[in-house]
C-alpha cells in the first residue's frame, strides 16, 4: 500500500501584504503568485485527509489544472518541508505529543526520538536556579534516568528562581527535595539523588557513567575539572550558566569530535599580570556576589535544553559546538566565542578524532 500524508498539526496559513504564508517558523513558505496560492491553499486543503502523493498528483493536474511538472514539484515541497507528515506518525492523544510536533518540524521521525530519550541518562551537576528547571524539563521530556549531583540545601533566597522548591523544603537537601518533586511529574524516570560537593576528580570518578553530564554548580573550578575528566573518559558535557545579566550555555563538547573548555582562551584571568596587579584582582573579586535572576536563568536553561534535547534525542544540529554562547539580556544581542579545537591543547591535544560519536 503506498504511503499515506497527511497536513501536519503545525500548520497554518495566512495572507499579508499579498503574500500567503503556510506553515511558520522553520516550515514557512510564502506564495506571491496568485495562481501558487491557489494551488498551494487547494493542496494544504486536500490533505486534511490521509492520502497517498499519487493521489495529490492527480487532484492537482486533473482538478487544479497544474501541469505535472509544477505539480510534482509542489507536492515534493510540502513533503520535504514536513508541512505533511506520514499519516499515524503523531498521535495527539500521546503524553508527548506536542513535543513530537516539534521533532517532526526538525524532520526527525518522533518515534525514534522519543525511544532515543527514553534510553539516556543525563548527570546534572547543580540542581539549583539552572540545573532543577534542566532536570524537570529533561525528565519531563523522556530522559529515561536522571543523576542529580549538589550537596547544597535550601534556602529562603532561592525561592525567587528555584520553582521546584517551596518554603516547607527550606533546610532540606536540594537533590532529596527535587528527586521527589521530579518523579510527581514523571513517575516512570529512574533518578538517583547524590548530596556531594565536587572538589576533586576523585569526586567526578565516583559518580555513575552518563551518556551526558551537565555543569550548572558554580564552585570555583569546576568546569575546568569536569572538562579534564570528560576528556579523559570520553563523556560529553556542556556548561550552563549565567555572568551576571549574561545567558550563557556552551560549549558543548565531544571529546575526540570538538574543542574542549582549555582549547581557546575564553576566561578573564590574572594570569601574566605582576604579583601586585594580580593581587588586587584577588581582593576585588573575593567581595564578588553574582545577581542571580529567574529571567536569566531560564534563558540560559531554555536555550541549552535545545541543544541537550536534540544531542540526547538525536535530531537537529546542536548550536554550541565549538562555541560558548551568550545572551546579553539588556539589549538582547548574542556573542560567540571560538572554542575550536586546538591540536596543541594541553587537555585534549592528544584525543583522536572519532573517539567520542555524536551518535550512538
Amino acid at each position: 500500500m503506498a504511503t499515506r500524508y497527511i497536513l501536519a498539526p503545525y500548520v497554518k496559513a495566512g495572507i499579508q501584504h499579498d503574500t500567503l504564508y503556510l506553515g511558520f517558523g522553520s516550515i514557512q513558505r510564502e506564495f506571491t503568485d496568485n495562481a501558487q496560492m491557489r494551488a498551494a491553499l487547494a493542496l494544504a486543503d486536500y490533505w486534511r485527509e490521509p492520502r497517498p502523493r499519487s493521489d495529490a498528483l492527480h487532484f492537482l493536474t486533473h482538478v487544479i489544472g497544474m501541469s505535472e511538472p509544477n505539480a510534482t514539484d509542489l507536492i515534493a515541497e510540502f513533503v520535504a518541508q514536513r508541512a505533511v507528515v506520514v499519516d499515524g506518525e503523531i498521535d495527539t492523544a500521546d503524553r508527548y505529543s506536542r513535543h513530537h510536533l516539534f521533532y517532526s518540524m526538525a524532520g526527525a521521525s518522533p518515534h525514534k526520538v522519543q525511544t532515543r530519550l527514553r534510553s539516556r541518562h543525563a548527570l546534572l551537576l547543580g540542581c539549583g536556579g539552572i540545573g532543577s528547571v534542566l532536570a524537570t524539563a529533561l525528565a519531563t521530556t523522556g530522559v529515561g534516568r536522571l543523576t542529580l549531583v549538589d550537596d547544597d540545601i535550601v534556602e529562603p533566597s532561592n525561592l525567587t528562581r528555584q520553582f521546584m522548591f517551596t518554603e516547607r523544603g527550606v533546610g532540606s537537601s536540594k537533590v532529596a527535595l527535587l528527586s521527589t518533586a521530579i518523579q510527581l511529574r514523571f513517575r516512570d524516570v529512574k533518578i538517583q539523588p547524590i548530596s556531594r560537593a565536587v572538589r576533586s576528580m576523585r569526586d567526578l570518578e565516583g559518580l555513575p557513567h552518563a551518556d551526558l553530564i551537565i555543569v550548572s554548580a558554580d564552585s570555583p573550578g569546576i568546569v575546568g575539572l569536569v572538562n579534564q575528566f570528560c576528556v579523559k573518559n570520553a563523556v560529553p558535557f556542556v556548561n550552563v550558566c549565567y555572568i551576571n545579566d549574561i545567558a550563557v550555555w556552551g560549549p558543548f563538547v565531544i571529546p575526540g569530535e570538538t574543542g574542549c573548555w582549555s582549547c581557546q582562551d575564553i576566561l578573564a584571568t590574572p594570569n601574566g599580570l605582576d604579583y601586585e596587579s594580580a593581587a588586587t584582582i584577588s581582593m576585588i573579586n573575593a567581595r564578588y556576589q553574582a545577581p542571580s535572576f529567574a529571567p536569566v536563568n531560564l534563558l540560559a536553561s531554555s536555550l541549552a535544553l535545545l541543544d541537550i534535547s536534540m544531542y540526547l534525542g538525536g535530531y537537529g544540529s546542536v548550536k554550541s559546538l565549538n562555541k560558548r554562547i551568550g545572551l546579553w539580556t539588556h539589549d538582547l544581542h548574542f556573542e560567540v566565542q571560538d572554542c575550536r579545537r586546538n591540536p596543541n591543547c594541553k587537555i585534549c591535544g592528544g584525543v583522536q578524532r572519532g573517539t567520542a560519536p555524536i551518535d550512538e
